[in-house]
């Protein structure tokens, strides 16, 4: 990892740490908070099974396509790019009180995808500046408070809907949540430094001749198909051995919670060492056991199984996020590094459960699909290999 010198900022640590939590677990409710209420969405604006699918995949792919807005964003300055993309998440997302027309439901849903990727593409080499020495432990702060903003998100908006007796109003009230994160912004913008130093640098391309960058995407490619996959297939694959819907459910539950330990392990212990790969061999070897496990003798311990593949998924995200501030020679770099990788894993990840489904339905059997995502988590743990201490290739150039 290249040295740094650490930024002078008025804040304090725990200010920052505090800032960089609220700004995460406003990037995932605007889309968590959709499948829940899906159905009646549906019936509500007569809408096709195909048309209100795309209130979920549309996001993810925005998610990608416009993380590559955010080296030019930077150039005005990372904590005025992450409040104003927190600012345009919780207008888009207070919309949706009105999204009883079909157009601005759909118009909504593209802002808060462009927002959510210029957001978490910024954080990255925010950590890079505020935590030089810290990175494993800020990034795995701030993944979790991704994971457990999804998380209320899915788990609340029903009970709200229930109580307001309104989709409409229960997918809004999560414009709450950016609120606060931009009044906590607020001063970390005031507080920044060298706001005006990014905005006379000039632009720089992605670094695509990098192996390192390419790398570090395929290596986020990964983890987010893995994920995003095992997210839409996991409890499928449950309801077509017998179990019933509400089990299988539970099951996926116990996923989606179980990445916590994935991340709060890496967070915890992730900085004693500077060297990622064994904590690449082991979460990587982790999720490849686990869902070809799944793929093949579903049967024996699902609830064990589930909860290795959320660890060792969850553990491979927070690991992806923290590469860029590894290799990366500085934060403009860094900037890049994340825009590749998150921009082209979103990408991806956007059409990854379509390809596992099509798998499915060419073979007539899980099996061979669930094999495929297991062969993703093995190419994963094999690309750690390129990432040694200090080598940082060309990138940086």
């Amino acid at each position: 990892m290249t040295d740094r010198p650490t930024v002078d900022r008025n804040a304090s640590t725990l200010f920052v740490l505090t800032a960089f939590v609220l700004a995460a677990v406003n990037l995932r409710p605007a889309i968590a908070s959709v499948p829940p209420v899906l159905e009646v969405i549906r019936v509500e604006l007569a809408l096709s099974y195909t048309a209100v699918s795309l209130l979920t995949t549309i996001p993810m792919f925005c998610m990608g396509l416009f993380a590559f807005l955010t080296p030019r964003v930077a150039r005005y300055g990372r904590e005025r790019g992450l409040f104003w993309a927190i600012v345009l998440i919780g207008l888009a997302t207070a919309a949706r009180v009105a999204g009883n027309s079909v157009a601005i439901l759909f118009v909504t849903t593209v802002v808060v995808g462009i927002a959510i990727a210029v957001g978490q593409t910024l954080l990255p080499a925010l950590v890079d500046e505020y935590f030089p020495e810290r990175a494993a432990f800020a990034t795995g702060v701030y993944s979790i408070s991704l994971a457990l903003g999804a998380t209320f998100a899915a788990g609340l908006t029903v009970p709200v809907y229930q109580i307001a007796d309104s989709w409409t109003a229960a997918l809004a009230s999560w414009a709450l949540l950016a609120v606060v994160a931009a009044v906590v912004l607020v001063v970390l913008v005031r507080g920044g430094s060298g706001d005006s130093e990014r905005v006379s640098e000039p632009p720089r391309r992605l670094p695509w001749r990098s192996p390192i960058a390419w790398a570090v995407t395929l290596f986020f490619v990964g983890a987010s198909t893995v994920f995003y996959s095992g997210l839409t297939w996991l409890a499928p694959r449950y309801v077509a051995i017998g179990w019933d819907e509400t089990t299988a459910g539970f099951l996926l539950t116990t996923f989606t919670l179980t990445q916590v330990v994935g991340m709060g392990l890496f967070m915890l212990f992730g900085d004693r060492v500077a060297d990622r790969r064994p904590w690449i061999l082991a979460m990587g070897g982790v999720t490849a056991a686990s869902i070809v496990a799944i793929g093949l003798t579903p049967s024996t311990y699902p609830w064990l199984l589930a909860a290795l593949l959320g660890s060792g998924s969850g553990g491979l995200f927070t690991i992806a996020l923290t590469l860029p501030i590894d290799l990366a020679a500085d934060g403009p770099t860094t900037d890049r590094l994340a825009t590749m990788g998150l921009g082209i894993g979103y990408m991806v990840a956007a059409v990854g459960p379509s390809v596992v489904g099509g798998i499915r339905d060419v073979t007539g059997s899980y099996v061979p699909a669930f094999v495929a995502l297991g062969a993703v988590s093995v190419s994963m743990t094999l690309l750690g290999v390129a990432f040694r201490p200090g080598n940082d290739g060309t990138v940086g150039a």
